[in-house]
């Protein structure tokens, strides 16, 4: 596939970021009773709303340069796997004072847009990688 075809998966996965991202902003501890602070059954916390935020409007930028599309999808691969490595180490700690404040759902979905991503980035790289071959041998 090449990067155009894969732009409506790049598109829905910013779009959940970016709703989810935003709409945490609406949730954080300031605005409400203390243990308020999640958005359905994700948590809102600043730095979580300001990385999912972020990432969904990077997203919505690559679909206007197809070329764009294989470098998102790398970034948010790396990003959320480590966001997920972190978030496991940190649910199951459950330490206080913890910063970003992690629950299951939030690695639920955060390992689920990384492996989007990965499928998405090797997509684009597969189908990018007989066309470079071909170019060469003519």
């Amino acid at each position: 596939m090449n990067e155009s075809s894969l732009r409506p998966a790049v598109l829905l996965l910013a779009l959940i970021l970016l709703v989810v991202g935003v709409l945490g902003f609406f949730f954080l501890p300031e605005n409400n009773q203390a243990g308020e602070n999640t958005l359905w059954i994700f948590s809102a916390t600043g730095m979580l709303d300001i990385i999912r935020t972020v990432t969904g409007v990077l997203g919505l930028a690559a679909m206007l340069k197809p070329s764009a599309v294989r470098a998102y999808a790398w970034v948010v691969f790396v990003a959320y796997a480590g966001l997920t490595a972190f978030g496991v180490l940190s649910a199951a700690t459950t330490m206080s004072g913890d910063a970003v404040n992690f629950g299951w759902a939030d690695n639920v979905l955060h390992g689920l847009a990384s492996i989007a991503a990965l499928g998405i980035a090797l997509a684009s790289t597969r189908r990018a990688s007989p066309a470079k071959q071909t170019e060469r041998q003519a």
